[in-house]
C-alpha cells in the first residue's frame, strides 16, 4: 500500500475547528471533540498506511493537552515553544519588559523544517497538510512539482482561514468526514390519517394560516408544511369534497381558501403577501430537496442543493442553511426530515436575515 505522511499544525486546525463548532453550529460542539486514531483510520482505508512516526503534529503544547483526541498515540508530537526567551526579550525590548513574545510564525516555520527533512529521509508515496493557512501553499507546490500527490486537511472547507489558492490547486478532506457521526434519534413513527380525516386536515390548515397572515395563503406554504406528495393528495381530497377552491392570484402565485370565503358564490381572488410567498417558496424547496435527499444528507449536500434548485450564489447558499438551521428546519444527523411548522414560518418571517 502506499505510504501517507501527514504534518498537522495543530494550533491553526484546533482554533479553526472550534470556530466552526461555536461560530456555525458545527458538527462537534462548542468544545471539539477530535478522535485521531479515527482520522488515522480514515485515511488509511481511503489513502494509504500512515505510521506514527510518519504522522507530525507541531504547537505549542503548553497550550494544549497532546492527549486530545489520543492525537500522542498516533503522532509524533512535537512541542514548539514560540515564546522568545527572558534575556532575548531583554536584549530586543530593554530590561523591565517582561511581557512573553510570541515568534510569529513559528509552528509554521517548525512544520515546514519537518516536511523537508521527512522528504530527504524518509519520503512517503502521499503527503497531507494539516492547515489551511496560506503559508502552505508553497510547499504544497514544492511537493507536487517534486513528483508527491498533495492532499490538504482542513478543519473546515468553507472558512476564511482556507487560504483561496489552497482550494483552487489542491485536494481537500473535511475533518468531519474522517469522524464517525453520532447515531441519530429515530423519528417517531407517524399514522397516515385517513381521507376524510386528511382533506379535513386541509381545511383546518387553511383556516388558521388565514387568521395567522390575512392574506392569500400560497399553495407552495400547503406543500411544506404537509410535504410534497402529502400535500397533493390532501388538496385534492378537499378539493373534491368541496372544502377548498384553488385559484391563482393576478401575480400568478397559486394559492387556496376555504369555500366557505366565497362572497356570492364566488373566490375572491386577491394578492398574497410577498415575504410569505418567498417564505413558502423556500421552504417548498427545502421539501422537495429532503424527497430526493441520499440517507447520509450531509450540510454540504444541502448547500449544493440549495444552490442549484433556487438559483443562488455559494455565499447565499451558505447563509440560507445557515438560516434554516438556526430555525431547526434542519438538524445534524436528520438532515433527511426537515422540521417545518406554523411556528417556524413565524419565525423565518420575523427573521428576514441573509437570503
Amino acid at each position: 500500500m502506499p505510504r501517507v505522511a501527514l504534518f498537522l499544525d495543530f494550533e491553526n486546525f484546533y482554533t479553526t475547528l472550534k470556530r466552526r463548532s461555536v461560530g456555525r453550529g458545527g458538527p462537534f460542539g462548542a468544545s471539539p471533540h477530535l478522535d485521531f486514531e479515527q482520522l488515522v483510520a480514515y485515511i488509511e482505508e481511503n489513502y494509504g498506511t500512515l505510521n506514527p512516526e510518519d504522522f507530525i503534529a507541531v504547537a505549542n503544547f503548553t497550550h494544549y493537552n497532546p492527549q486530545i483526541g489520543g492525537l500522542n498515540r498516533v503522532a509524533r508530537v512535537i512541542d514548539a515553544q514560540s515564546f522568545l526567551s527572558r534575556s532575548a526579550r531583554q536584549r530586543r525590548f530593554g530590561r523591565g519588559k517582561g511581557k512573553r513574545f510570541v515568534i510569529r510564525d513559528f509552528a509554521d516555520m517548525r512544520l515546514a523544517f519537518e516536511v523537508g527533512q521527512h522528504v530527504a529521509t524518509r519520503p512517503a508515496d502521499i503527503y497531507m497538510l494539516g492547515s489551511g493557512d496560506e503559508a502552505f501553499t508553497a510547499i504544497g507546490r514544492t511537493l507536487q512539482e517534486m513528483g508527491f500527490p498533495v492532499v490538504f486537511l482542513v478543519a473546515d472547507p468553507e472558512s476564511e482561514a482556507v487560504d483561496h489558492n489552497i482550494r483552487a490547486e489542491f485536494d481537500l478532506l473535511d475533518f468531519a468526514v474522517t469522524q464517525r457521526a453520532p447515531e441519530p434519534e429515530p423519528e417517531p413513527a407517524e399514522e397516515a390519517p385517513s381521507p376524510a380525516a386528511a382533506a379535513a386536515d386541509v381545511q383546518t390548515l387553511v383556516s388558521a394560516l388565514r387568521r395567522e397572515f390575512s392574506t392569500a395563503i400560497p399553495v407552495a406554504l400547503i406543500e411544506a408544511l404537509l410535504g410534497p406528495a402529502q400535500a397533493t393528495e390532501q388538496l385534492r381530497k378537499a378539493q373534491g369534497e368541496g372544502l377548498i377552491d384553488l385559484w391563482e392570484s393576478p401575480a400568478r402565485v397559486p394559492c387556496v381558501s376555504l369555500q366557505s370565503e366565497r362572497l356570492f358564490g364566488k373566490v375572491q381572488i386577491m394578492e398574497s403577501r410577498g415575504d410569505l410567498v418567498e417564505a413558502a417558496r423556500v421552504l417548498q424547496a427545502v421539501q422537495r430537496i429532503a424527497a430526493q435527499a441520499p440517507t447520509g444528507a450531509d450540510r454540504v449536500y444541502w448547500r449544493r442543493a440549495l444552490r442549484d434548485t433556487l438559483g443562488l450564489s455559494n455565499r447565499q447558499a451558505k447563509a440560507l442553511l445557515q438560516r434554516l438551521l438556526h430555525l431547526g428546519v434542519l438538524r445534524d444527523g436528520h438532515m433527511k426530515h426537515p422540521r417545518i411548522t406554523l411556528d417556524v414560518v413565524r419565525g423565518w418571517l420575523k427573521d428576514q436575515g441573509p437570503k
